[in-house]
């Protein structure tokens, strides 16, 4: 099992705790920690407002396919573009909305709920991963608007008091008085304890058996099928629901994404900047949850994750026969995703892209009238080299086929400008969605952001150009 002493890690541990079959293994707290102290948990808060959001699903008082715009109308703009009009509560959970960023994040000093409502989109809703921590801080808007209670006013009589949450947990609050609902939460670590065993108990099928004779006993909501709609949602939500290989930034960030809730390898998380985790093993009944400063260590993420996944390893788990990774020798052979196929018309963008074509054996774009070609021909997983035109370095490309069906393309740059392009590509009813992103420190500043395009014969992409 992985050493968790404070000094075999390069950052500030704070604690952390082994959990297997219902027996705590290990529990640590490193000063100036202890186990009385609130803790800035960060993006786990997203979890939490996922799973009020789960309990306001399981009283029927909105469903996932509801557009977000209805509920918020006081911040409607007069003429809603497309995009906004038809992004969906599920949408926000999946991080799939219309945004290439934290929509507050552009003037902090404006409304931040506001803002996700009032910021011009970039792209269609519901066809690629982009971590927006807007979309968590609306949803925790949502949850005061339907119940007139706070995230943890919402759960606490739920379930949180049931399982032993802590009473003084909070979260913290913007300029303007709504929850920070993507990263705000103030709790212990025993309480990401406690949650994860829940959600793994849910996970695995034995909720009726571990939890529910508790919750129809302590529970605001004591009968059966609001329960049953309540896991039927979390167990979706710890599923895999977005591709994020085009955006992870570490190993485990590169294996998806449910509902507000990571999938890591061979298992899930609840998941927190600066290395505030509760990784949960279904595999070998394993939780481990830590609290830490990783934000100032290069890769500091990462080597906690690993840590992790090696206690898991040590204690009888088994890697997953299917992994997310990119270009892992084990991933398997998808088809390709032949509703891509065919030739688009890219609408109006500043970086000079004008057309696709997509065949089975290659991907082309035109950029700046210039002609670029990532060669398919190759199995999958492989390789194609080709000449970019536009910089004139050499490219040496390889593609797979996410778990969801989406094109994934992988440009390594060959030359002095050392780096990579990477490309997701997702298509359907006529239209293309790409995610762009490159790593290189001089050029290729055209492959960033996303692209909508219209199939040729389908739409004119004038009709539906940002209106």
């Amino acid at each position: 099992m992985k050493d968790f002493s404070a000094d075999s890690f390069p950052f500030p541990l704070h604690s952390f705790h082994i959990w297997q079959g219902g027996k705590l293994l290990a529990e640590n707290y490193y000063a100036p920690y202890d186990p009385r102290q609130l803790h800035r948990m960060f993006s786990v808060t997203k979890s939490l407002t996922a799973l009020a959001i789960g309990g306001l699903v399981a009283e029927e008082k909105l469903s996932l396919s509801d557009p977000i715009l209805r509920f918020f109308p006081e911040y409607a703009p007069e003429s809603p573009h497309p995009y906004l009009a038809e992004m969906t509560i599920r949408h926000l959970l999946a991080m799939q909305t219309c945004y290439k960023e934290t929509t507050y994040k552009a003037d902090p000093s404006s409304n931040w709920v506001r803002s996700f409502f009032t910021t011009p989109p970039d792209h269609r809703p519901g066809r690629v991963f982009k971590y927006d921590t807007s979309a968590a801080h609306t949803l925790a808007a949502l949850v005061k608007k339907l119940s007139g209670e706070s995230v943890l006013g919402f759960l606490r009589p739920l379930f949180l008091n049931a399982i032993g949450f802590s009473g003084d947990a909070c979260i913290l609050k913007d300029p303007f008085g709504d929850e920070l609902g993507g990263s705000g939460l103030m709790a212990r670590p025993g309480d990401l304890l406690l949650t994860a065993k829940l959600l793994l108990s849910i996970y695995k099928g034995s909720f009726r058996e571990d939890y529910l004779p508790l919750f129809r006993k302590s529970s605001r909501r004591q009968d059966d099928a609001f329960w049953e709609r309540f896991a039927a949602f979390v167990k979706e939500a710890l599923s895999f629901q977005s591709p994020t290989i085009q955006q992870g930034k570490t190993l485990d960030e590169l294996q998806g994404y449910g509902w507000q809730f990571w999938r890591i390898r061979d298992g899930f998380a609840m998941y927190g900047m600066g290395g505030q985790y509760a990784a949960v093993y279904p595999g070998a009944d394993l939780i481990i949850v830590s609290t830490a400063d990783a934000q100032a260590a290069q890769g500091g993420t990462q080597i906690l994750l690993d840590a992790m996944h090696d206690t898991y390893l040590a204690l009888g788990g088994r890697p997953a026969p299917e992994g997310f990774a990119s270009f892992s020798a084990e991933a398997p052979s998808r088809p390709f995703p032949k509703e891509l196929l065919g030739n688009y018309e890219f609408l109006k963008n500043d970086r000079g892209f004008e057309s696709c074509e997509i065949k089975e054996t290659e991907v082309v774009l035109i950029c700046q009238k210039k002609r670029f070609s990532f060669s398919l021909e190759n199995e999958n997983l492989s390789y194609g080299q080709s000449k970019d035109p536009l910089y004139g370095e050499t490219l040496f490309s390889r593609w797979s086929v996410s778990k969801d069906g989406a094109l994934f393309l992988y440009a390594q740059i060959l030359s002095e400008c050392l780096g990579n392009i990477r490309m997701l590509l997702r298509g359907g009813d006529g239209r293309l969605t790409i995610a762009l992103s490159h790593v290189e420190e001089s050029s290729f500043f055209a492959f960033s952001g996303f692209l909508e395009g219209v199939r040729t014969g389908c739409l004119r992409a004038e009709e539906i150009q940002g209106s």
